[in-house]
C-alpha cells in the first residue's frame, strides 16, 4: 500500500459510523483498519466469484498503470 493514500467517504449515516467506530474499538483496532480488511475482503469475494464488472475494473487498472509506470 502506498503510504499517505487517503479517500474521503460520506457514510450517509451517522449510526453506522458510531456502529462501525465502536466495532473498532471492540476488536482493537483502528477505523483504518477495519476499512481497509472490509475493502480487502469485498475484493477477494469480486474475485472468487468471477465477477465480470471486478476483471473489468482490473484489466482498467492494468491498463492505467501501464501508461503512468506506477506498479
Amino acid at each position: 500500500m502506498t503510504k499517505g493514500t487517503r479517500v474521503t467517504v460520506d457514510l450517509g449515516d451517522v449510526e453506522l459510523l458510531k456502529a462501525v467506530k465502536i466495532a473498532a474499538v471492540e476488536q482493537g483496532k483502528s477505523l483504518r483498519e477495519i476499512v481497509i480488511e472490509v475493502l480487502q475482503q469485498w475484493i477477494e469475494r469480486k474475485k472468487t466469484l468471477g465477477d465480470k464488472d471486478f476483471q473489468t475494473m482490473m484489466q482498467t487498472v492494468n491498463e492505467y498503470r501501464k501508461t503512468t509506470g506506477l506498479p
